[in-house]
């Protein structure tokens, strides 16, 4: 395309050349014996004219040729994103691939993504993204520097969210920039996300002429962020117990071979605790399964929170959970397991209106490398242990010992 160009910039002087060449000769033609200074005296006007006007439509013609070349280069982008954005990747992965995108499209020093949807909130870890290519080439004489704010789409946006964006502006540093950008993407229920794009003072006419390819970007964006959250979902209820929202079994066997082969290749220990409440027949019978359906809703969500983010509980089947701790031996392991044991027996947990329980549960120890060298080793040898605590009176916690 640069060759292109350079081949127009060519074409455009050879055309002016040739024409004062030909209005040279043709006055010659027509005045012959006079001196070359007397002809360019008599047809000065004519080469001004005739070659000013040539001028004037190569560099229009370049002009015209040049934005096209930009326009192909923002579809170009645009069809790359289409093909490589699919609703498969994760949200984190979409929002950084649209943050590149809008950086690109405005040539932006600085651009910000923000997640604004409930939704998509809840599969991500951070609702932020930031790209920084550089600074400003221009210091700001102080902190309340005028820069002018385009915002597409402004109906778009609440006050609060018009509130929430000046604050990212000033959070970032962004009002040092000259020029900044705001792209709201949205589906036809509420606002999705917001790309905000800061950058120097561009063209004149820069924002009428960019408005189609982001109104194209922006659609595009939505569609393929409704379609991965539908996709979490799908992802997330196969992989969940649908009673006390933690993983299944599936996951567990999934993810265990995961972090084995990551542990060996990187030589750290991994832990894998079994545990059982003591006694849970005798709940059932007195209570039925549905008030005990609600006692493991209860312990689910209670005892997410005394995990670390690293650890993986998940639910085996009946009242068995299998919990999956990365980085921890033996001993680590055994620390986890109290702290759950003693939170669980002094919390009250609530079956209906007047039914208050209190209950109490055993745990089964094993780690990697000292209990086994496989994964299938290390839960085979946890619930072993989990089978000595029940033997030796319940309410217990037992690191395996190799006979």
């Amino acid at each position: 395309m640069e060759r292109d160009r350079k081949l127009l910039v060519i074409c455009k002087y050879a055309s002016i050349l040739l024409i004062v060449i030909l209005i040279l000769f043709y006055a010659g033609y027509l005045q012959p014996l006079k001196s070359f200074k007397a002809l360019f005296r008599s047809a000065w006007l004519l080469i001004v004219v005739c070659g000013g006007l040539l001028y004037f439509i190569f560099t229009l013609v370049e002009f015209y040729y040049k934005r096209i070349l930009e326009y192909n280069a923002y579809l170009k982008t645009f069809h790359n994103f289409q093909l490589e954005a699919v609703p498969t990747m994760t949200i984190e992965d979409l929002s950084v691939k649209t943050l590149d995108v809008l950086s690109k499209i405005f040539k932006g020093t600085t651009a910000i993504f923000i997640i604004n949807d409930d939704e998509l909130k809840k599969f991500v870890k951070n609702n932020e993204f930031i790209i920084n290519s550089g600074s400003s080439q221009k210091k700001a004489v102080n902190k309340e520097k005028v820069y002018h704010v385009r915002t597409f789409y402004p109906g778009l946006l609440t006050d609060e969210n018009k509130a929430s964006i000046e604050d990212t502006i000033k959070k970032y540093g962004l009002n040092k920039f000259s020029t900044i950008a705001i792209v709201p993407f949205a589906n036809d229920k509420n606002l999705i996300a917001t790309g905000i794009v800061a950058f120097e003072k561009p063209a004149k006419d820069f924002f009428e002429y960019i408005k189609e390819p982001v109104e194209i970007f922006s659609k595009q964006v939505s569609s393929i962020f409704e379609s991965a959250v539908l996709h979490q979902k799908i992802t997330l209820a196969s992989i969940t117990d649908p009673l006390t929202g933690l993983y299944n079994k599936r996951y567990f066997q999934q993810r265990i071979k995961e972090e084995f082969s990551k542990a060996k290749r990187n030589h750290f220990p991994i832990s894998v605790i079994i545990s059982d409440f003591d006694n849970f027949k005798f709940y059932v019978d007195k209570y039925g399964h549905p008030l005990t359906d609600v006692l493991l809703a209860q312990f689910g969500a209670f005892v997410k929170k005394l995990l670390r983010e690293s650890d993986i509980i998940c639910r085996f089947g009946g009242d068995e959970f299998v919990y999956l701790l990365p980085f921890s031996d033996s001993l680590e392991a055994y620390r986890v397991g109290e702290r759950i044991k003693n939170e669980v027996v002094s919390r009250e947990f609530l079956l209906g209106d007047e039914n208050r329980v209190y209950i109490t549960m055993s745990f089964g120890i094993a780690s990697y490398p000292e209990h086994g060298d496989t994964w299938e080793e290390v839960v085979k040898n946890a619930d072993r242990a989990l089978f000595i605590s029940k033997e030796q009176g319940k309410n217990r916690i037992t690191i395996y010992k190799a006979e």
